[in-house]
């Protein structure tokens, strides 16, 4: 059973998530919120595995909520609610740690397939929503180099076997299923996840999914 927290300023939407997710066995809605602080409230008294929240709230938005969340309670995943005119809210909260992004009109294939990939480690995005972040991540990369700076490249700085580690990121595949494929531990695969961040100066696992994505449609 996995057990959600749904967070929308808009009681409608709360409701539609809560009847569309209520037909699967598997979902518990264990609570919902209106905003980020009423979120960081109803976790004080419950932990869930998944945050459905909404990026445009008042009082607390749900980026402010995200970084909040991300800090304090590390293992709870959070799928971000979003619409195609939020490209700056959505690349903050990829910074900051979100595990998935749906659109509010998403069918409910689509939102179970989103929770079933955060919580194996994994992040599903809208093919549109992959699209525009991985624009605005070519044109950071293209303003982030002088002309007297080394671009970075897969080739030139990853060894081998971290390239290993990136094709497999690249199928989607979890830090378990990367480390049974190359007969690893969890724990190195994520320590050549590290590695592998600071040679591309990124900063988390999302932002290495979707630059490898950027990098492959090149």
């Amino acid at each position: 059973m996995t057990e959600i927290i749904i967070v929308d300023d808009q009681a409608m939407v709360r409701e539609g998530l809560r009847m569309i997710l209520s037909m699967y066995e598997e979902i518990d809605i264990v609570g919902e919120a209106a905003n980020g602080e009423e979120l960081l409230v109803l976790l004080q008294k419950m932990l869930p595995e998944v945050i459905l929240m909404d990026i445009r709230m008042p009082v607390m938005n749900g980026i402010d909520a995200l970084k909040v969340v991300k800090e304090t309670y590390p293992t709870v995943k959070v799928i971000i609610l979003t619409t195609f005119n939020e490209d700056e809210y959505i690349f903050n909260g990829l910074k900051h740690g979100a595990d998935g992004y749906i659109l509010k009109d998403s069918n409910s294939k689509e939102i179970i397939k989103a929770i079933n990939a955060a919580c194996e480690g994994n992040m599903l995005l809208h093919s549109q929503v992959s699209s525009k972040i991985s624009r605005v991540l070519q044109s950071m990369e293209q303003t982030s180099f002088n002309e007297n700076s080394i671009k970075v490249k897969l080739g030139d700085h990853l060894t081998p076997r971290e390239i290993e580690v990136v094709e497999l990121l690249m199928e989607g595949k979890s830090n378990k299923q990367i480390a049974s494929s190359l007969f690893l531990t969890e724990g190195t695969v994520k320590n050549y996840i590290s590695r592998i961040l600071d040679k591309l100066e990124l900063n988390n696992r999302t932002e290495l999914v979707l630059y490898l994505q950027s990098k492959h449609k090149t």
